[in-house]
């Protein structure tokens, strides 16, 4: 056998019983999934922790960086023609090319000798990137069952909290033992590495030759899709700010944002832990809500992280947990919008999300760098609740609109 999982039991609250091994009614190729996430997730994210840094190395400033990954991110509006591509040509090859690609992708940014070929290399990045996680997301929309969804894709979505806690302070140690390019060429490495173990391992997926798509969206995929923008945005705007903020306010040095983002890795993997653990027995919809719900709070004091590195650490990784619940849960439950244009659906979701985060990354860069943290706060909470607002447009106020309901729609 190829792969063995560890066992831990999964107790199912609604009947009392417990369903055995929590991987045995995975598929065996998740936990390659779940690797080559955990790949392209670190060289999606090394510029985040970093950002200072990398705006040095290149001669520009942190606002200048800022509109670079707004670029990035207004490429990954074209996510449903990737979508479209990954139901005809197959899921399996829509990730070789997307892992292999990112390498190149990152290979070149490594190499970059100033901004404009930086912004080029995001874009490819982006492209890239976009089509690894489209057709991950759809394989695992194909191969699992929905009440077992939560499960899969928080596993697979722990890699982002994973690239922070062991990817970020490896590439704080590459950095102070060459420059800060030195990630990003090792990175590109292990993306070619990867997507070459893919190709050899996972069965190549069927093509179909005609994708049935929705004539219009129901109200409920139009809401989630809205909500999506939403959260993007002030997501972004968090990503773009936090560590020119810890910087600015408390003076860390690069080995000190590479712990940062081990601890914001850790917060992150709670988040998406809880997820994995308890979204699909308590309700994917419900851990949306509540966990969106904690994050207004947390996002409007975080000008009080202004007086101590302790108290802005704390109020940004609680945000960083509640935030995370949020993504990988609305994840589980867009994989279900369209089951026969999965790939498609995905694509528009993926869009919707990648817009957010291109009016986010402009705005939280501009709004920090010219007026500070305490305006940006009150932007970033007015985002999230009307992202919250959406949501609950969506999919109901109580939560009635739950699961078995979502995939009758």
């Amino acid at each position: 056998m190829l792969f063995s999982y560890p066992r831990f039991v999964v107790f199912n609250r609604k009947n009392g019983t417990s369903q055995g091994n929590f991987f045995t009614d995975l598929p065996k190729g998740l936990i390659l999934i779940t690797f080559g996430r955990f790949i392209s997730n670190i060289a999606y994210r090394l510029v985040f922790p970093f950002l200072p840094t990398i705006s040095r190395g290149l001669g520009v400033s942190t606002g200048a960086m800022g509109t670079a990954l707004a670029m990035r991110d207004l490429v990954e509006v074209s996510s449903p023609l990737v979508g479209r591509m990954s139901d005809r040509r197959g899921t399996t090859q829509t990730m070789v090319a997307g892992i292999c690609g990112l390498g190149m992708a990152t290979a070149l940014q490594g190499a970059s000798s100033g901004l404009i070929l930086f912004i080029f290399a995001l874009v490819l990045a982006s492209v890239s990137k976009n089509s690894f996680d489209i057709g991950s997301s759809s394989w695992t929309g194909a191969s699992v069952p929905f009440s077992n969804r939560s499960r899969a894709i928080g596993l697979i979505e722990t890699t982002w909290a994973l690239s922070f806690i062991i990817g970020m302070p490896v590439a704080a140690v590459l950095i102070q033992a060459g420059t800060w390019r030195t990630p990003f060429l090792v990175t590109a490495i292990l993306c070619i590495v990867t997507g070459i173990i893919f190709h050899i391992f996972i069965p190549k997926s069927p093509r179909r030759t005609e994708i049935l798509l929705p004539s219009r969206l129901s109200p409920t995929a139009r809401h989630a899709l809205l909500g999506m923008v939403a959260l993007g945005c002030g997501h972004m705007m968090m990503l773009v700010t936090f560590a020119a903020f810890l910087e600015d306010e408390h003076g860390l040095s690069t080995s000190g944002l590479g712990f940062i983002a081990l601890t914001i890795g850790v917060a992150e993997l709670v988040g998406s832990g809880t997820v994995t653990l308890f979204g699909d027995r308590f309700g994917k919809i419900k851990v949306v809500k509540f966990a969106l719900l904690l994050s207004l709070p947390l996002s409007i004091s975080l000008p009080v992280g202004e007086a101590s590195i302790w108290v802005a650490l704390l109020l940004i990784s609680l945000w960083f947990a509640c935030t995370e619940s949020v993504i990988v849960s609305m994840l589980s439950t867009c994989t279900e919008l369209d089951r026969k244009a999965r790939g498609t659906m995905m694509g528009f979701v993926y869009a919707g999300w990648a817009l957010g985060r291109f009016f986010g990354a402009i705005v939280g860069a501009m709004v920090y760098q010219n007026y500070g943290m305490r305006p940006l706060s009150i932007i970033m909470t007015t985002v999230l609740c009307l992202a919250l607002m959406i949501i609950l447009k969506a999919f109901g106020i109580s939560g009635e609109l739950e699961d078995k309901d979502l995939s009758l729609q």
